[in-house]
């Protein structure tokens, strides 16, 4: 006979990754990076928000895109060992997979590969990796205060 399954209570300074739960987080990032696939492999058309994105430039939208990919990828690794080697394994799969996406472009007819479109990808993840490495090590900090 199966066990009553017992709702748990959340303390207030539980992580997101504890409340949702791992899988929960871990098909948000799949998501994500989905709708990065997405933009990054749609055939460019005529309509306002590509027409917006153009204006804007393309390239310069990868840094923000990719910024959040390596966050979140950093949140999902396991925490075990340092947390630099997390932020760097994050940092690595982020612009790993912007780079798997600007291959995948090239044979797209309204797309192109693009260095540009690489390095702000990089950047991105970099920052993404450093800004929760940085968020985390504030975070350990300030539970040990309390």
């Amino acid at each position: 006979m199966a066990r009553p399954r017992v709702k748990r209570q959340h303390s207030p300074g539980e992580s997101v990754p504890a409340r949702l739960g791992r899988a929960g987080v871990r098909a948000g990032v799949v998501g994500y990076a989905a709708f990065v696939a997405y933009m990054s492999l749609k055939p460019f058309r005529d309509v306002p928000l590509d027409l917006a994105i153009d204006r804007i430039g393309r390239a310069y939208l990868h840094l923000p895109a990719y910024a959040v990919l390596g966050a979140l990828v950093f949140v999902v690794l396991p925490e075990r060992g340092r947390r630099w080697r997390r932020a760097f394994l994050a940092f690595l799969a982020a612009a790993g997979y912007g780079w798997a996406l600007e291959v995948a472009q090239i044979p797209a007819p309204t797309r192109s590969f693009n260095l540009t479109g690489l390095v702000f990808d990089a950047l991105g993840a970099a920052l993404g990796a450093a800004a929760a490495l940085g968020f985390a090590a504030w975070r350990r900090r300030s539970r040990r205060s309390v």
